[in-house]
């Protein structure tokens, strides 16, 4: 009787745990699909914002560059007509033209033949002498006539260049003069459609593909930019859907896809399908575990109540698991009575061992992998101090010490080019490897943009820019950058919201820059960041660093300070110190005032020294 129970028995949880599962399964299956189809979907929009977003920044652009061509035109019209003289002096007219930053200079006769020119062999010409020209001929006869001409190749070279002129003031003729559109050029590069791609990401390895015309236009491999789709992998069938899913073969890969048109663009969102089905297959397996565990229990505990076992046996075994359930793993099930229970107890006390056992190694592997990144985000921060030969204009060093949890400080240098030297220094919010990443993520970015050509200020705007479209775990970092020029001394910096430096003139005492701190990096779209400068001397100091040093904390929970920074700084035995002596001296001094105390935040500082341009 006891083994036919026991048979009916299993035989039923076997089938209620297949039909689970299968229930689970699709319900996980759908859902995985679902979730899948709205990131892309949602990513796609995103692309048509950037698209629309794109188009309106290059108008914005135009307008503030004709408008600024114009005023200058209509500036030169002037001084021509208070100084008409100027026309025929040549220094003179080249002295207008460098301050009117254009590059060339054009003045006509009531004729349409120009009688000044910046080059002067472009005198004699005749306006009527091409098509190009000739649109500003209606100026001889309309004394408020302005005009700024679409940007056009010249030369050889096939650079971009620009035309605006206006009418003389006073007297028929025209004014007209020409640049390189430089800003222009810029905003249209900036906005190709070829770079959308590279700026949006699906999941960890989905993407978007911008079409045209059957061709790609924008993907993240250059490899395929000018190929058609079909080449790509999709087919006319796959290419003629409008707005919904399909599943296509590309690059060997079978990808999730979502399609839709946009302006003449065929936007095309893909997610590889093992990637939209991780989810579901974990949380498969952890039905498979979970519902075994459950089996086993049922099957153990449902066979003893048959067999009319001793009810405090039962009790006794309740109250233990319960015990057990609100966290006290040593606890101990020790009922004896059969050979039943024996069993049970064993089991139990077994996987509550393993269970441990369990919660021990994931502490290790945690702790294991906490180390790894703390090590990754040391080898992506400077290490070495010399890595300047024969630099003698400046001398700078770094430190920084890591809490027990990874943070998100760091600090950086490099050179830019042969004469600016750049420095950075910031902290990211929160902790642990989501911080360091986002860390690692900021500073690769802002060397990018700085190497890049651009003044911190726009550093500072297009990293946030960044940023906040690529923060959906809502992380910011405060950050301080500076650029050093060696051969003048002067420095351009930008503070987001970080700590502000210290700075001592050579010989002086360290007192606190002062300067409007900014918003943070990755906390609101829009923020625009103001540059100031410096002008350094021979011997000036800067000394830059994160709240985890203001903020240390010794075993009475009180806060190193400002004020104690500021009097380390400027004690007399730090005043002959070099800038590696000073920070390890700093240093030093913290470990002494926290005595041993655990630290919840990172420790890192910057030191730079002014030696002056060397002289060769």
């Amino acid at each position: 009787m006891r083994k036919t129970f026991q048979k009916w028995l299993f035989l039923f949880v076997v089938v209620a745990f297949i039909v689970t599962f299968c229930i689970s399964f699709s319900i996980e299956s759908r859902q995985a699909k679902g979730n899948a189809v709205g990131l892309i979907r949602l990513k796609m929009e995103d692309a048509r914002k950037q698209i629309v977003v794109n188009r309106e920044n290059i108008a914005t652009v135009r307008s503030i560059v004709d408008a600024a061509a114009l005023a200058k035109a209509r500036a030169f019209a002037k001084i021509v007509a208070l100084q008409p003289s100027v026309l025929k002096r040549g220094e003179e007219l080249e002295d207008i033209r460098r301050r009117l930053d254009v590059d060339e200079l054009h003045v006509s006769d009531e004729r349409g033949i120009l009688i000044a020119d910046i080059p002067a062999e472009y005198i004699g010409y005749d306006m009527a002498a091409s098509e190009q020209s000739a649109e500003f001929l209606a100026a001889l006869h309309d004394p408020n006539f302005a005009l700024v001409q679409e940007p056009r190749r010249k030369g050889i070279s096939g650079e971009m260049f620009q035309y605006a002129g206006v009418a003389r003031t006073g007297t028929p003729g025209i004014v007209q003069i020409g640049y390189h559109p430089k800003r222009l050029q810029a905003a249209v590069e900036v906005a190709d459609i070829a770079n959308l791609s590279a700026g949006f990401r699906i999941g960890k390895s989905g993407k978007i593909i911008v079409g045209e015309a059957g061709k790609i236009v924008s993907i993240d491999n250059p490899a395929f930019l000018g190929k058609s789709l079909k080449e790509y992998g999709f087919s006319d069938k796959q290419l003629r859907r409008g707005e919904s899913e399909f599943v296509a073969n590309l690059q060997g890969v079978r990808y999730l896809c979502l399609s839709s048109s946009y302006e003449g663009y065929k936007l095309i969102g893909i997610l590889p399908l093992s990637e939209m089905y991780v989810g579901r297959n974990e949380m498969g397996l952890f039905l498979v575990v979970c519902n075994l565990i459950l089996f086993a229990v049922v099957f153990a505990l449902v066979s003893v109540l048959v067999q009319r076992v001793v009810i405090d046996g039962i009790y006794s075994v309740n109250r233990s698991l319960e015990r057990i359930t609100q966290g006290d793993l040593n606890e101990r099930v020790e009922v004896k009575t059969n050979n039943e229970f024996v069993a049970l107890s064993e089991g139990i006390n077994s996987t509550v061992t393993a269970l441990k056992e369990a919660i021990a190694e994931a502490a290790a592997r945690i702790d294991a992998e906490l180390e790894v990144a703390r090590a990754i985000q040391r080898s992506s921060l400077p290490g070495v101090f010399s890595s300047f030969p024969g630099r003698d204009e400046f001398d700078v060093y770094a430190t920084m010490g890591t809490a027990k949890e990874v943070g998100g400080d760091f600090y950086d240098f490099f050179l830019i080019g042969e004469n600016r030297l750049a420095v950075v220094i910031a902290d990211v919010s929160g902790k642990g490897i989501p911080a360091s990443l986002f860390m690692m993520t900021t500073k690769t970015l802002l060397q990018n943009l700085t190497e890049a050509g651009a003044s911190p200020e726009r550093v500072f705007s297009e990293a946030n820019k960044y940023l906040c479209e690529n923060n959906e775990i809502g992380m910011f970092v405060t950050a301080f950058m500076g650029i050093l020029e060696l051969d003048t001394g002067r420095f351009t910096y930008v503070n987001a919201g970080h700590n502000p430096p210290l700075f001592r003139k050579a010989g002086g005492r360290y007192s606190w820059l002062k300067s409007p701190p900014g918003f943070v990096l990755g906390g609101m779209e829009g923020t625009r960041y103001r540059e100031r400068e410096l002008l350094f001397q021979a011997g000036d100091r800067l000394f830059l660093y994160t709240d985890g040093v203001t903020e240390a904390l010794n075993l009475r929970e009180e806060l190193f300070s400002d004020l104690r920074l500021e009097e380390t700084l400027n004690a007399d035995v730090a005043r002959e110190m070099d800038v590696t002596t000073l920070l390890k001296h700093v240093q030093g001094e913290i470990d002494r005032f926290t005595d041993g105390a655990d630290q919840a935040d990172d420790i890192t500082m910057l030191g730079l020294e002014y030696k002056g341009k060397v002289k060769g």
